[in-house]
């Protein structure tokens, strides 16, 4: 499958040349959606903000309410997944070109699939075809998805205890399902065709106790004031303003959320993720003039799929002995949309 990301700055693209590619950080883009010139990169994901609400047992999600916003920012897993998106060479590609400026520069990919998910799993992340639906109460949460095995698979060598990793499962699925599952509006068109990778940093437990590394970040309040601090799992932490009004500085947390009525941003963080583990074919193309030709010939001589075998099928008997001791889990938290 082969895959094409508009970027600009050349600098960051040409990451690509080690193997590198950034995912920028969920929550930011959810704070202050990023003006891209991109016009599917700004959209509203208004799902994601529904599974956070249920997650963290709010009735109505308001991305910008104090308390559900501290919630968010203290938690293990949230501010610390990324996303990043491709488009999937196809008949459209060159439309889907068309709707970048000149100052972009353009990378790809051939990805390796994996032949029974029909993901690409690499550590710490994993890449689906995102899906369109007229509505999200479309899409079945039930089932052996693959993003589901894929995500597993993303995320088991860090457990040498497996029952350790389910709580992690099960809020990455309830997450992936949003982030991988777009309602058509207005400005859907197929052109797109997007494929998403999700990457995270995933908690360990050491010692029994869940550890989450602490995020440097900077908060941008209402009228221009800057907090700098570092998030941490479950900690309410101090920041320090640079206002010289304040006659003490450090102000913790979930106070500054409250003083700004929750109107805050956060600067942007990007997570590097290893693309080899994932390609054995991927090239720095250029500006739109050289993508424009690389698209060309691609379509002329498309490569077929490339499979990959990072997980494996088995089927066991329930009655066997053997699986006496067996644990069964629920592979996602349905949401109620």
């Amino acid at each position: 499958m082969i895959l094409i990301r508009g970027i600009k700055g050349e600098a960051y693209a040409r990451k690509i040349e080690e193997g590198i590619v950034d995912c920028r950080d969920v929550l930011s883009a959810l704070l202050y959606p990023p003006q891209t010139g991109y016009e599917y990169s700004d959209y509203y994901e208004k799902n994601l903000v529904r599974a956070l609400a249920y997650l963290t047992g709010r009735q109505y999600p308001d991305l910008h309410d104090s308390e559900f916003l501290y919630s968010i920012l203290i938690d293990y897993y949230i501010p610390h997944i990324y996303v990043t998106y491709f488009h999937i060479l196809n008949s459209r590609s060159l439309e889907w070109l068309d709707k970048f400026e000149d100052d972009y520069y353009f990378i790809a990919m051939d990805v390796n699939l994996d032949r029974i998910t029909k993901t690409a799993i690499g550590n710490e992340f994993f890449g689906d075809k995102m899906t369109y639906v007229n509505n999200i109460c479309e899409s079945e949460q039930n089932g052996m998805n693959g993003f589901y095995v894929a995500c597993m698979c993303s995320i088991e060598d860090l457990f040498e205890n497996k029952n350790e990793m389910v709580p992690s499962l099960q809020v990455y699925n309830t997450l992936a399902f949003s982030l991988l599952h777009r309602e058509q509006d207005e400005k859907f068109t197929d052109i797109e065709n997007e494929f998403r990778i999700i990457a995270y940093d995933c908690p360990r437990v050491k010692n029994g106790k869940l550890i989450q590394i602490p995020r440097e970040t900077m908060i941008y309040g209402t009228y221009g004031i800057k907090y700098k601090g570092i998030l941490e799992a479950a900690t309410d932490t101090v920041f320090k303003s640079n206002s010289f009004a304040f006659s003490n500085p450090n102000k913790m947390l979930s106070s500054i959320l409250r003083d700004e009525h929750g109107g805050i941003t956060i600067d942007s963080k990007f997570k590097p993720i290893d693309i080899r583990k994932i390609s054995n074919d991927y090239r720095f193309l250029g500006g739109k003039a050289e993508c424009e030709k690389y698209i060309k010939e691609m379509l002329i001589r498309k490569p077929k799929e490339k499979y990959v075998n990072r997980t494996v099928l088995r089927k066991h008997n329930l009655n066997d002995e053997n699986m006496k001791d067996a644990k069964y889990v629920s592979s996602y938290e349905k949401v109620e949309y």
